[in-house]
């Protein structure tokens, strides 16, 4: 009987093994990521510099629509919001005049802006033709690296890396210099599933 059970748990093991549950596509999790129109959170942002012995540490909300665009909302060292849309990227700091960038006016400062709402969107269509995906895990929890094919993105970027399960846990950016940056998003929600009159002002022109 002992043997039986033996015989039966290690197959069970194999069965395990070779049928992991709900292995994840590339279009699996562009589904999943843009399957809810508006995500709310909190995000804890650490870069490690080279030439610094501690870590810079900023902390603050994010929201992210999927239809308006991405709002960053810094609140700690200093107060800083970010706005980037499909067609501009505008940073605002208390007390001064709203810093308003597109793709005419720095078409590189835009296009690294593009890429990022790419990466909060989940969109790997867009992402693929930039980058080699690798993508691992289940739906539980996955992996996905990019590693970029060319510059300017080569340049910069050794690789990037998304984690998550739902949502985007933790992003993590390595650069060519050796320096990297750590985005870790908690609280996340979707609801309310419509932007308050507030946040719609954020996303006007």
């Amino acid at each position: 009987m002992l043997n039986k059970c033996r015989r039966l748990f290690s197959a069970l093991l194999l069965f395990v093994c070779v049928f992991p549950a709900h292995a994840l596509t590339l279009s699996d999790l562009q589904t999943r990521l843009s399957a809810h129109d508006i995500t709310r959170g909190d995000f804890t942002q650490t870069r490690h510099l080279a030439m610094l012995d501690m870590p810079l540490v900023s902390q603050g909300a994010f929201l992210l629509s999927q239809t308006d665009g991405l709002l960053w909302q810094q609140a700690t060292p200093f107060p800083l919001s970010l706005v980037l849309t499909g067609k501009t990227l505008t940073q605002r700091i208390p007390g001064q005049a709203d810093n308003i960038v597109n793709a005419d006016d720095n078409p590189m400062v835009f296009y690294f802006s593009r890429l990022f709402l790419s990466l909060f969107q989940g969109d790997t269509d867009a992402l693929a033709a930039q980058f080699d995906l690798q993508l691992t895990g289940t739906t539980e929890k996955w992996n996905l690296v990019l590693t970029p094919k060319q510059p300017p993105l080569s340049q910069v970027f050794k690789e990037i890396t998304l984690q998550g399960a739902e949502h985007i846990d933790m992003l993590t950016l390595h650069e060519v210099r050796g320096d990297h940056s750590e985005i870790r998003f908690t609280n996340v929600t979707f609801t309310p599933t419509n932007l308050t009159e507030e946040e719609l002002g954020e996303f006007a022109d």
